[in-house]
């Protein structure tokens, strides 16, 4: 599949990209047109960093944050963002602060949760969502419940990719989005219309990769 990607560079950071596959694909909410491949920018040091500068801008300046909620393996990436939101800079609200980065356990009936050892991270506190990939914003919707649910307060998300702008009236900050992909599109199982063509699926995709069918 790679041999089809179309790299898609940031505007603002050449060294920040990602790649968009075009085929049919199927996620968990959704069938979509292209597969948007961030394997570098989570698991590729450099680029991780210098993608969590863009991530950052936002908020640096204009809002406390103590805890990060990772989710999809964004862990590196979200330990980077702590890193650029706490840098020692006359702008930073949270510099030189200690934020917490909590990625979620999921229970046996798929609901979100956090242990008990964990849950003081979240009551109380000024809560960046950090998602990888969001298409339909099911999986945000759900998150941003389970953070209500323990406590936290939700001042912000951040996506690598997103084709939402917004979910349940919270806006969503990305490095890329549906306009960067040409003729990106996303579509319910019922709706899908290379379903309808009889075209095959290429790939079962979600946040951490593919599973070529």
């Amino acid at each position: 599949m790679e041999g089809h990607a179309l790299k898609i560079t940031s505007s603002v950071n050449s060294n920040v990209s990602i790649e968009a596959v075009p085929g049919h694909f199927v996620t968990s909410h959704s069938h979509i047109n292209y597969y948007i491949d961030i394997t570098k920018i989570k698991h590729r040091h450099r680029m991780a960093k210098d993608a969590a500068g863009l991530l950052a801008e936002p908020y640096a300046s204009t809002t406390p944050v103590d805890t990060i909620i990772c989710m999809d393996g964004s862990e590196i990436l979200a330990a980077y963002l702590a890193e650029e939101l706490t840098k020692e800079d006359m702008m930073s609200v949270n510099r030189n602060q200690s934020i917490h980065i909590v990625p979620p356990e999921f229970n046996s009936n798929g609901q979100m949760i956090f242990r008990d050892n964990l849950q003081h991270m979240v009551h109380g506190k000024n809560v960046l969502l950090l998602i990888a990939s969001l298409t339909t914003g099911k999986t945000l919707h759900r998150v941003l419940e389970c953070v209500d649910y323990y406590g936290g307060k939700v001042v912000g998300v951040s996506s690598v990719f997103s084709a939402k702008e917004s979910v349940d009236g919270v806006g969503v900050h990305a490095i890329f989005t549906a306009e960067d992909i040409p003729n990106y599109h996303t579509y319910s199982h019922r709706d899908c219309p290379q379903c309808k063509q009889g075209v095959k699926i290429d790939a079962l995709v979600n946040s951490y990769g593919y599973s070529a069918l």
